[in-house]
C-alpha cells in the first residue's frame, strides 16, 4: 500500500470516529468484548467500568418495565423493542456501571443528555425515557429491533433483532401473576381454574392497593391481605360501584346458611358490606346500615337472602329479603315485617 493511500485511510478512520462518537449513546457501541460472536451479550464477561456482568435478568426490573409499558398502553412492537434493548445492553439489570458514563438498563449516558446519574439509576425514569423516544417513532421501523436501535443508536445495530426470542420470553414472564396474587391465583386453579387467565400484569388499583384482572374476576392485594372476587359477585361488585362503594374483599366466598325457603348460596365480606349470591336470588349486598339488624333478626337463616338493594330515603333505609322486609328509620331503630 502506498503512503498516500495509507494516509487517506487513516484520515477516513479518524473522521468516521469523530462523526459517530456523539451518537454512540449506549455501551454496546464500544464494548464488543462483552458479546459472543453471534452478537448476544455473554454473562459474566468483564466490561469497561464493570467488574463482572450479571448472569441473568433481574425479575423486579422486568416486571416494572412491563408494568410501565402497560400503563402507557404501548404497542407490542414498542414493548418488544424495550425488552430487546434492555437484554442487549444490561441483561435486563439496572447497572450502576458501563462503558464510559453509561448506566442502567439501557446503558444511557448522562453526557449525552439522557438525564442525571441519579435519574439513570431510577428504573421508572429510565423506562419512561426510553418510551418517550420510542413511541413517537415506532411507525418508521419495520421490526422491534430496528426501533430499539433507533433509540439506542448502537455501533452494533443487528444485536437487538437477534435478541427477539429472549426478550419475548421475559415479556411473557413479566406478565404472569406473582407474589401473593400469583399464589392465590394458583391455589384457585390458575388459568384453568375459578379466575381464568390474567388480562393484564399486576399494577396499582389505587394508592396502597395492587391488583390483577382475570377473565372471570380479580385479585386484590392491600393492607388487609390478598383476596379474590369472581363470577356473578364480581360482575355485581364491578358494575355497582366496585371499591368506591363496597371496598375490597377481606375474605374468599364462603357457604351461607340455608334460608327458610331452602335457598343455598355464598356470601363474601367486603370493607363496606357483604355480598350474598344464590342461583335463585342472584347477587345483592347487605350494606353497613342493614348489617346489624340483619344479623339480629337471624340473617339469611331466618329472613332469607336479599332479593333487592337497600333503598335509603330521608326517613330511613329499607331492604327486602326472601322472608322479610327490614327497615331502619332515621333514628337508627330497626324493625322487621314478615313476607
Amino acid at each position: 500500500m502506498n503512503l498516500h493511500r495509507a494516509r487517506s485511510l487513516c484520515l477516513s478512520t479518524v473522521l468516521s470516529t469523530a462523526l459517530l462518537a456523539p451518537f454512540a449513546t449506549s455501551a454496546s457501541a464500544a464494548d464488543g468484548g462483552a458479546y459472543a460472536p453471534n452478537g448476544v451479550r455473554v454473562a459474566g464477561v468483564s466490561k469497561a467500568a464493570c467488574a463482572r456482568y450479571p448472569s441473568g435478568r433481574d425479575i423486579n426490573v422486568t416486571r416494572k418495565m412491563y408494568e410501565i409499558g402497560q400503563k402507557r398502553n404501548v404497542s407490542s412492537k414498542v414493548m418488544l423493542a424495550m425488552f430487546e434493548a434492555g437484554w442487549v445492553e444490561s441483561w435486563l439489570n439496572n447497572l450502576n456501571c458501563g462503558d464510559a458514563d453509561s448506566l442502567g438498563i439501557f446503558q444511557m449516558r448522562p453526557s449525552m443528555g439522557w438525564g442525571t446519574r441519579a435519574q439513570l439509576q431510577d428504573v421508572t425514569y429510565q423506562v419512561n425515557k426510553f418510551l418517550d423516544v420510542a413511541v413517537p417513532i415506532q411507525s418508521r421501523y419495520g421490526t422491534a429491533g430496528q426501533l430499539a436501535q433507533a433509540v439506542e443508536r448502537s455501533g452494533y445495530p443487528y444485536r437487538y433483532d437477534q435478541a427477539q426470542a429472549t426478550a419475548q420470553k421475559y415479556i411473557n414472564e413479566a406478565f404472569q401473576p406473582y407474589g401473593t396474587i400469583g399464589w392465590l391465583w394458583g391455589k384457585l386453579g390458575s388459568a384453568n381454574g375459578t379466575l381464568g387467565g390474567p388480562l393484564a400484569a399486576e399494577t396499582d388499583y389505587q394508592p396502597g392497593a395492587r391488583y390483577v384482572p382475570f377473565s372471570n374476576g380479580t385479585v386484590v392485594r392491600y393492607s388487609v391481605g390478598t383476596a379474590a372476587i369472581w363470577g356473578d359477585n364480581y360482575k355485581y361488585w364491578s358494575s355497582n360501584g366496585a371499591a368506591t362503594k363496597f371496598g375490597f374483599p377481606f375474605m374468599l366466598p364462603k357457604a351461607a346458611q340455608k334460608s327458610p325457603t331452602g335457598t343455598t348460596g355464598f356470601t363474601q365480606g367486603f370493607n363496606r358490606g357483604w355480598i350474598y349470591w344464590s342461583y335463585k336470588t342472584g347477587s345483592h349486598a347487605v350494606m353497613p346500615v342493614m348489617q346489624g339488624p340483619f344479623v339480629r333478626f337471624g340473617a339469611e337463616g331466618r329472613v332469607g337472602f336479599p332479593v333487592g338493594e337497600t333503598i335509603t330515603t330521608s326517613t330511613g333505609s329499607t331492604q327486602t329479603f326472601e322472608k322479610a322486609v327490614i327497615t331502619v328509620n332515621s333514628a337508627g331503630v330497626a324493625s322487621m315485617q314478615a313476607r
